[in-house]
């Protein structure tokens, strides 16, 4: 019977391989991909009983071996590093000092294999041990997505808790930005490519991370929206559900974009199933807008979306940049009538427009909180952050200021 073989390796390799493997009878030879992009697709062909994969191939890490055994595909590892090869997922390997006579051997005793799941690294439970998860969603025409979520982690901080930002927006990450940091690598690459690895072992000292107090840190995303592919949506969600083990409270600042931004495109090159991945990985999901006319509108549209049904059980309401001018007087009263004519639905939290102290903190990069402590809007979020950390109990009751009915 005939093998079919899909080639893998660095360029320094392939040539050898392929000599060696023409040499071998019932052998025959479908491709040698340049890339894990063209790996990946002629895999899902379904072409290919075994992939050799080399240790230095473009583009290869424990994602894209696990997608390739996904396929039915059975992978052989070509290197003479065991250790980096089972890090990555491949337990059957040849050395490069390989020859023909051992290589047909090789690919003889893998064909007749069966394939037996890896072990659990961890027992049976829930994913995300104690910490919660919080993605900060919402509409476009910019409601203070990064600003809500960098001020509700600072408060959970001053709360006890020890929380973390991740900036995960695929569109215009401003994280470091608001917070005066000049980090120019991202701490999200490189724990996502950290998470890959097997081999590395990530604890509260190694993930890589900026400092703004004891218990408040700060995980960067990408500068380049067109970098945003080199986080895949399996390696982000282990990575978040991995910093909820180390941390109180994951505040999570994503973009408004869920979807690819072409549908006919490679789906390898969607950057927004990060956005996705957050969403799914969150124990609880902001989901912000304006209230104003314009964010009104948005909100009754995002609302009516699959997505956002999908989402429905973990859902909270936040209405930002509250102010008599946008909306009549009084605001909050022709909002809720609003949303309750057309969605039926009422908000969780309802946030002032301080624009002074948000412009003032920016510009400082600082929090609301290390700019203005009295400010309305940065009581609303420490309120906030309050409900929502994690062993505390929805209150049913209304804060000062403000009346709340659940979503």
């Amino acid at each position: 019977m005939m093998t079919q073989v899909l080639l893998a390796v660095d360029f320094e390799y392939d040539l050898i391989l392929f000599e060696l493997l023409s040499d071998i009878d019932d052998v025959t030879i479908v491709a040698r991909p340049a890339d894990e992009v063209e790996l990946l697709a002629h895999c899902r062909t379904g072409s290919a009983e075994v992939v050799i994969i080399g240790r230095y191939f473009p583009g290869l890490d424990a994602e894209v071996v696990a997608a390739v055994a996904a396929t039915g595909a059975k992978v052989l590892g070509f290197g003479d590093d065991a250790d980096a090869l089972s890090g990555l997922g491949i337990t059957v390997r040849v050395g490069t000092d390989v020859d023909a006579a051992a290589l047909a051997t090789a690919l003889d005793d893998l064909r007749a294999s069966t394939v037996v799941p890896p072990r659990p690294t961890a027992p049976p439970g829930p994913v995300g041990g104690q910490g919660r998860i919080i993605a900060v969603w919402g509409t476009g025409s910019s409601p203070g997505r990064t600003l809500t979520a960098v001020n509700l982690a600072d408060q959970a901080s001053r709360l006890g808790r020890r929380s973390v930002i991740v900036d995960a927006d695929t569109v215009s990450g401003m994280v470091a930005a608001t917070l005066g940091l000049t980090e120019e690598s991202s701490h999200l690459a490189s724990l996502c490519r950290a998470q890959s690895d097997r081999s590395v072992h990530l604890d509260g000292h190694s993930v890589p991370h900026a400092v703004v107090r004891e218990d408040f840190h700060v995980i960067t995303g990408l500068t380049k929206p067109e970098r945003w592919p080199e986080i895949r949506a399996s390696v982000l969600e282990a990575v978040l559900h991995r910093l909820a083990r180390l941390y109180d409270l994951v505040v999570v600042d994503v973009s408004d974009r869920v979807d690819p931004d072409d549908e006919m495109a490679d789906p390898f090159y969607d950057r927004h199933c990060a956005t996705r991945a957050a969403l799914e990985a969150a124990d609880v999901v902001l989901v912000l807008a304006a209230g104003e006319p314009i964010g009104l509108q948005r909100l009754v549209k995002l609302l009516g979306t699959p997505r956002a049904e999908e989402l429905r059980e973990k859902v909270r309401l936040v209405i930002t940049k509250l102010r008599p001018g946008a909306v009549g007087h009084p605001p909050e009263a022709r909002i809720r009538e609003v949303l309750n004519r057309f969605v039926r639905v009422t908000p969780d939290y309802v946030l002032s427009d301080d624009r002074a102290t948000a412009d003032a903190a920016m510009l400082a990069g600082k929090t609301l909180h290390e700019q203005n402590p009295r400010s309305l809007l940065c009581q609303e979020i420490a309120a906030m952050a309050e409900d929502l950390l994690p062993g505390r109990k929805r209150r049913q009751g209304s804060r000062p200021g403000r009346s709340r009915v659940r979503l």
